[in-house]
């Protein structure tokens, strides 16, 4: 079973929008591969599971047993008429064309959600049938809390996606317990203004309007290496639409680049 790259590629956002081309985003992910990264993350709610879809595409010919796929499952508390994470783990994998994934993540659970997970046995059934390898929450209040809290005594969770900062104790907490930390949003707050350079731009553009009109906290914008360096955090997943940035994020991340840039 492979295991976690430092740096991860998130097929999310424009990639899972007609902003962006199926070839586009296969180019992409074969740059990613052939820069060292192994680590994909997606889900089914970008662009209703057409960012799962790709990815398997992307991925088609690729040894399963060299990448680590993440995908996620929606919570029913917030969201209530969100399917079980089973039945959102099969969904999942036949948009994929996988027959498991290494890792599925709570996408943003309430700590009750967190807490049902655990009791009502369904990941434990996912991990027995090897549908899932690992699982994990990824999000950025309470729920991280309510996480760390079952290892005591359902060591089940082992996954925390999440913002990080360099004052955020539950990182860590969370590398003293023995959960991987994957960063995400790193370089958020580094983005300035500029005029649309790809119809992908439009994307980012609408994101950061969006979050501005609701008076989102702005994200921690730590950099690739600024989060790497954390304790507990073992990988940093970028969404990028153009491969001069992703060879960038690699360098950030201590990869070895053996090609030249595209």
């Amino acid at each position: 079973m492979n295991t976690l790259s430092r740096l991860g590629l998130g097929i999310s956002g424009p990639h899972a929008t007609g902003l962006v081309s199926t070839g586009d985003t296969t180019r992409l992910l074969r740059t990613a591969i052939d820069l060292g990264v192994t680590t994909f993350d997606t889900g089914p709610m970008y662009g209703d599971g057409e960012a799962e879809r790709r990815l398997g595409l992307a991925l088609k010919g690729v040894a399963r047993d060299s990448v680590f796929v993440i995908t996620k499952a929606r919570t029913w508390t917030r969201d209530g008429d969100a399917p079980t994470p089973g039945a959102s783990l099969r969904a999942s994998l036949a948009r994929l064309g996988l027959d498991h994934v290494d890792a599925l993540l709570l996408h943003g659970p309430t700590p009750e959600d967190v807490a049902n997970t655990i009791v009502g046995g369904d990941l434990d059934a996912l991990r027995d049938q090897g549908l899932a390898r690992r699982f994990g929450v990824c999000g950025r209040g309470r729920e991280r809390e309510a996480m760390l809290a079952t290892r005591d005594t359902h060591p089940l969770f082992d996954i925390l996606m999440t913002p990080v900062t360099d004052d955020d104790a539950l990182v860590q907490s969370a590398a003293d317990a023995g959960v991987d930390v994957i960063a995400i949003e790193t370089m958020r707050a580094r983005r300035r203004f500029r005029a649309p350079r790809s119809l992908a731009d439009l994307w980012y553009l609408a994101r950061d309007g969006r979050d501005a009109l609701a008076n989102a906290a702005p994200p921690s914008g730590t950099g690739i290496a600024g989060a790497l360096a954390l304790p507990g955090v073992k990988c940093a997943v970028v969404t990028t639409t153009r491969p001069a940035h992703l060879h960038d994020n690699a360098r950030s991340a201590g990869l070895t680049i053996t090609r030249p840039r595209d």
